[in-house]
C-alpha cells in the first residue's frame, strides 16, 4: 500500500506537469505577486499560467474514444489511456508590458518573461512600483517574475469505462477520488460523457458493413490545490499585523473544466480499427488563492514599506483564467486500434492549437 500511494504521488505530480519541488517553490512565490495589487497578480497569473492550463485542458479533452461502434447492451471497455499535450513555442513566453499592468509598473532586466512552459534558466522580468514620498520616488515593491519549469509538453493517465446502452449509446465515465499528496497539495478528476450511433439513422451509410459513424460529448473537471507559504519577509516588508492576521493558511487552488464534442467516424475490421473525429473543444480555468497575504505598503514617516491589518488582504484572488478559456477551439483527431481478442491497443493524434498525442491499453466486450 505504500508503495501504491508513492506510484500516485510520483504519477500526480507528472500530472500536474511539475518535474521537481523546485517547480512547486516557483508557484509558492505567486503570492509575491501580490505585492502590486491585486488587479496585477490577477493579469501576471493569466499569462503566467495559461500554457499549463491550457495543455492540461487539451489532455482532458483526448482518450474519450477510439471506434465510432458504440457496444450493444451491455457490452463495455476500461480503457486507460496517456494524452501528451504539446505546449507550441510562443505560448512559452511573455512580455508583461503588453498585458496591461498598472502605470505604477516598471520592467527591467529580461524585458522578455518565461511562462509556466518556459526556460528554466531565464530569470523572469524585474517588476518594480514606485510611490512618490515627500518629493522622492520610493519603491514600495520589486519582485523577479517566475521562471519557467523548461516542460514543454503535459502528460495527463485517464482511466475510463464505456457501457452500452440501448439504442446505439454508450455512457462513458472517468473518475479519480480526490487524493492527498503530502506537503505537495491535493488533486481529483470526474468526467462524464455520452457516445451515439449515427450509422443506424441514415440508410446509406447503415449499408455499409465495416463503416461506423457516431457523435460524442465528454465534459472532465480536473480540480487541484497546493499550499504556500509567503510572508512580509518575504516581500522585505516590516509585520506590523495584529494576531488576527494569520499568514500560515495559504493555498493555491485551480479547477480545470474541459468540454468536447466530436463526429467520429471509423472502419471496424477484425484486427484493426481506424478512426477519424472532427469536433470542437472548449476549456474553462478557475484561480483561487485563499489565506491572508502581505501587501506592502509605504511608512510615510519612515518611507519604509510595511505590511499591516489594513493592507494585508484575505482570500484575494478567485477568478478565470482567459487565455483560450471560453473559446471554443477546432480539433482533428485520427488513429488507429489493434485488437487482440478482448485487449485493445489504440494511438492517436489530435491537431489542434494545443495537439495531443494519445496511446492507450484497454479490453473491451461487445
Amino acid at each position: 500500500m505504500r508503495h501504491l500511494k508513492k506510484t500516485v504521488i510520483i504519477s500526480t505530480a507528472v500530472i500536474l506537469g511539475f518535474s521537481s519541488k523546485s517547480s512547486f517553490a516557483q508557484l509558492d512565490q505567486m503570492g509575491k505577486l501580490l505585492s502590486g495589487g491585486i488587479s496585477d497578480a490577477e493579469q501576471i497569473a493569466d499569462a503566467y499560467l495559461s500554457p499549463f492550463t491550457n495543455a492540461f485542458g487539451a489532455t482532458m479533452n483526448a482518450g474519450w474514444y477510439n471506434t465510432a461502434r458504440p457496444h450493444r447492451f451491455p457490452g463495455f471497455d476500461l480503457t486507460l489511456s496517456i494524452n501528451v499535450a504539446i505546449i507550441p513555442e510562443e505560448a512559452k513566453s511573455f512580455n508583461p508590458a503588453d498585458i496591461g499592468l498598472s502605470p505604477y509598473a516598471s520592467f527591467s532586466g529580461n524585458l522578455v518573461s518565461p511562462t509556466i512552459a518556459g526556460d528554466s534558466d531565464v530569470q523572469g522580468t524585474l517588476v518594480s512600483y514606485t510611490e512618490m514620498v515627500d518629493g522622492e520616488q520610493v519603491t514600495r515593491a520589486e519582485f523577479n517574475l517566475p521562471q519557467g519549469t523548461g516542460l514543454g509538453f503535459i502528460p495527463a493517465p485517464t482511466l475510463q469505462l464505456g457501457i452500452g446502452l440501448p439504442f446505439g449509446t454508450d455512457i462513458i465515465g472517468r473518475y479519480i477520488p480526490e487524493i492527498g499528496l503530502d506537503d505537495i497539495g491535493n488533486m481529483g478528476l470526474w468526467g462524464i460523457g455520452v457516445k451515439h450511433s449515427l450509422k443506424q439513422w441514415i440508410p446509406v451509410v447503415n449499408r455499409l458493413p465495416v463503416v461506423n459513424l457516431s457523435v460524442m460529448a465528454g465534459y472532465t473537471k480536473f480540480y487541484t490545490g497546493t499550499p504556500l507559504s509567503f510572508s512580509p519577509a518575504d516581500i522585505g516588508a516590516a509585520d506590523n499585523t495584529s494576531v488576527a492576521v494569520d499568514f500560515s493558511n495559504q493555498n493555491l487552488d485551480f479547477g480545470v473544466g474541459s468540454f468536447t464534442a466530436n463526429v467520429i467516424a471509423s472502419a471496424d475490421i477484425p484486427f484493426l480499427t481506424g478512426y477519424l473525429g472532427l469536433g470542437i473543444n472548449s476549456t474553462s480555468t478557475n484561480l483561487r488563492m485563499t489565506g491572508w497575504y502581505p501587501v506592502p505598503v509605504i511608512d510615510y514617516a519612515t518611507s519604509q514599506t510595511e505590511v499591516t491589518d489594513a493592507s494585508a488582504v484575505y482570500d484575494p484572488v478567485d477568478f478565470r483564467l482567459a487565455g483560450e478559456t471560453g473559446g471554443i477551439q477546432p480539433r482533428l483527431t485520427a488513429g488507429f486500434k489493434i485488437k487482440l481478442a478482448v485487449l485493445h491497443i489504440h494511438f492517436d493524434y489530435t491537431y489542434a492549437n494545443y495537439s495531443v498525442v494519445t496511446g492507450g491499453i484497454g479490453i473491451s466486450v461487445r
